[in-house]
């Protein structure tokens, strides 16, 4: 199996390396490009892969994806729509080389990417903010109905985001206001499950200088499994102001309250899900995991000269999450029962305050352009705990028909605060591109990270005794990459750049001992388009390698071990009809522990857990007449290991989905769409001790989408 998607990538190598080839020879002998016409009424996304497209999740300097020296990815909203992908994780997982490691625990919304997993290795953004991972957990935004587009930077971004970020970079751009006319959006989903959506939006001018946008959605579903049922609501408003041209001010306030599905796995029988239990549910009747998040910040530009430019960014975050859960179960083979353990409350209060200005300048270095952009950021976050640790508690059910009780017959410890931590970051950064001629540019940057961190243990009655904790992390990441534009629509480009993250949850550490770990990448790459723009693609090999992990050295735990990744990545956009156009992408990744040892036990050469070697994406798009288009695709996650051992593997799946679009006129439309029809059984997210998180089984939903 391997072997043979190794070929295909290959194969799909050589086919990119010969249409540069073509293209190349063709500008040498002045040949013409037939000319396209393009048919009135067509739907068909005609942008592709949006290279042309600025991306902010990649820098600060304003740069097109394809003068970008990195992996750069726009998910615009009109594909989110028509897949239905309604959540963070379910949007991002379409993108090049991502996969789920989502559990509730960690909000539902954490991938691995490029041979590195979850939320310590891939930060998430909001509107350009970076949003700091609570004890593992990131629960902003709960839907994406408020977003214009997810940016997606892969590889080290901690020159822009910081500790954190070797494995991708993930920024969640919502609608903005604007002083165009009034524009109203209302969308009705109904769906299997019992699924009921409905979402409203409005934007425009309400003067010259004042615009405005709101967005409200209610989500609620049943779920797939019992008791699984999931309500959320999100609002995002946000007001603009802008007096002239050279002045912008916009206040934007988002609030979510998510009740998220209390669904923690279904256990394994002798190493798999049987089919007559996977929509059982073994929590408790009353579990929950429940978020609240809420987000004001204020985004200030200036352009106080022609060559000066000045961003300013104030922010608030605000977010309480509650988990009441039995969350273990393990099938006992004497009993024939499922042994329930780990009866579990934690309550989290988390406030982030901050702020991040630059100024961006553009000048000439010996007749060559250049910009350039400094800046400083702080953020103060203050963190809370609570829990009722360590966790006991133990009761069988019935394995086919299990009883749920309630979180009170089994719990055995009493919920209280555990710890609070107060941690000041504060970075300094400089970015800057110098375009050396109509053929080269450079880019280059740097940026200083510092966090000062302390933690108060409180004395608790399950023998936790009072203390403090202080901590201090600084660490230094830096980039320089090179773009080399060989035609108008061609880049190659290079690039160097070091990433630092942190082993230990910089909100909630424990040992005060340990530094932060250091990674750095070498990546290459080419991004063109071909024939007009009717075929788009970009293709990148990547070397990573992350160091000071922990492994044990003579029998001490120390700061020794090594990771390191290597892959391949293509995205391929082709529109070989006017109305047809195919969207690809293919990761293949080899990640490797090159030094680990863990419990006496060496795992070096073994591969990470829960990060598959392949993924690919494939949607096919037929825009039948000027009113009716047809689409379908697949997803595809190969293997991903259980253990650090390497004994024992989730299987690799496909899901297919569809959707059917009748635009029934300008203002109306009508869609219905097929997710994971062959209601696959390998389809699981993510292991959770021992028991599988599955994905849906087959469903159906039909939007009503009109816009006035």
């Amino acid at each position: 199996m391997f072997k043979q998607k190794n070929l295909f990538l290959h194969a799909s190598l050589l086919g990119a390396s010969c249409l540069t080839s073509v293209s190349l020879f063709a500008e040498e002998r002045g040949d013409k490009i037939i000319e396209i016409v393009e048919v009135e009424g067509q739907a068909i996304d005609r942008n592709g892969l949006s290279l042309e497209e600025k991306h902010d999740a990649s820098g600060r300097l304003g740069l097109s994806i394809l003068d970008t020296p990195a992996s750069v990815e726009i998910i615009d909203k009109e594909s989110i729509e028509i897949k239905g992908d309604f959540s963070g994780l379910a949007a991002v997982t379409r993108a090049t080389g991502f996969a789920s490691s989502a559990s509730p625990g960690n909000g539902g919304t954490a991938t691995s990417v490029r041979g590195f997993s979850g939320h310590s290795s891939v930060v998430y953004a909001y509107d350009g903010t970076r949003l700091y991972i609570g004890a593992g957990t990131v629960s902003f935004p709960a839907d994406t109905w408020t977003v214009e587009r997810v940016e997606v930077l892969r590889g080290p971004g901690s020159v822009i985001n910081g500790v954190g970020a070797i494995g991708a970079t993930v920024n969640y751009v919502p609608k903005k206001p604007t002083l165009d006319s009034i524009g109203n959006e209302i969308d009705l989903t109904l769906g299997s499950n019992n699924l009921q959506r409905l979402a409203f939006g409005s934007g425009g001018g309400l003067t010259d200088t004042v615009g405005y946008r709101f967005d409200i959605v209610n989500h609620n579903t049943d779920g797939y499994g019992d008791r699984a049922d999931e309500q959320r609501t999100a609002v995002s408003g946000s007001l603009l102001f802008q007096p002239n041209e050279d002045f912008s001010a916009v206040f934007s306030i988002d609030y979510a309250d998510t009740d998220s599905a209390p669904y923690w796995g279904t256990p394994l029988v002798d190493g798999s899900v049987p089919d007559e239990i996977r929509r059982n549910n073994y929590n408790v009747k009353d579990g929950l995991v429940e978020y609240q998040d809420t987000w004001p910040r204020l985004h200030i530009e200036w352009q106080i000269s022609d060559n000066l430019r000045l961003r300013n960014d104030t922010y608030y975050m605000e977010v309480d999450r509650h988990w009441r859960n039995v969350e273990s179960y393990d099938f006992n083979a004497d009993t024939g029962q499922v042994d329930r353990s780990f009866y579990l409350e934690i309550l989290h209060e988390q406030e982030q305050l901050g702020n991040r200005s630059d100024l961006l300048f553009d000048f000439a270095i010996g007749g060559m352009d250049n910009r350039l952009s400094i800046g400083a950021e702080f953020n103060q976050i203050d963190f809370g705990h609570t829990n009722n640790s360590p966790y006991d508690g133990m009761t069988p059910v019935n394995l086919l028909n299990p009883a749920p009780g309630y979180w009170a017959d089994g719990v055995v410890d009493e919920t209280t605060r555990d710890f609070d931590t107060d941690t000041f970051q504060y970075a300094l950064f400089i970015d800057d591109v110098l375009t050396i001629n109509n053929q080269w540019s450079l880019v280059a940057g740097i940026r200083y990270d510092e966090i000062d961190y302390e933690r108060v243990d409180l004395a608790r009655s399950n023998g936790q005794t009072a203390g403090t904790i202080d901590l201090d992390l600084d660490g230094i990441s830096w980039r320089l990459g090179t773009v080399y534009k060989f035609t108008e629509n061609s880049t190659l480009y290079a690039q160097f750049s070091t990433a630092v993250d942190s082993i230990q949850s910089i909100l909630s550490a424990t040992n005060p001992s340990l530094e932060l770990a250091e990674g750095e990448q070498i990546e290459v790459g080419i991004k063109q388009q071909l024939l007009e723009g009717r075929l788009q693609y970009t293709l990148a090999l990547y070397d990573i390698t992350k160091s000071d992990l922990l492994s044990e050295e003579f029998g001490e735990t120390r700061q020794i071990g090594e990771q390191t990744s290597r892959g391949a990545e293509l995205e391929v956009f082709w529109l070989p009809l006017d109305n047809f156009s195919v969207d690809l992408n293919i990761a293949l990744t080899e990640p490797e522990y090159a030094e680990f040892i863990s419990r006496g036990n060496d795992y070096s050469g073994n591969t990470p857990r829960g990060v598959p070697e392949q993924t690919a994406n494939l949607w096919l798009t037929w825009q039948v007449n000027d009113s009716l288009s047809v689409a379908g695709g697949a997803r595809h996650v190969g293997e991903r290991y259980l253990n650090d051992a390497n004994t024992a593997e989730l299987p690799d799946y496909t899901v297919w989905d569809t959707a059917i679009t009748w635009s029934v006129n300008d203002a109306m439309s009508l869609r219905l769409r097929g997710k994971n029809l062959t209601d696959t059984d390998d389809y699981v997210l993510a292991p959770y001790g021992n028991q599988w998180i599955l994905g849906d089984g087959r469903t159906g939903e039909l939007s009503l989408n009109y816009r006035f």
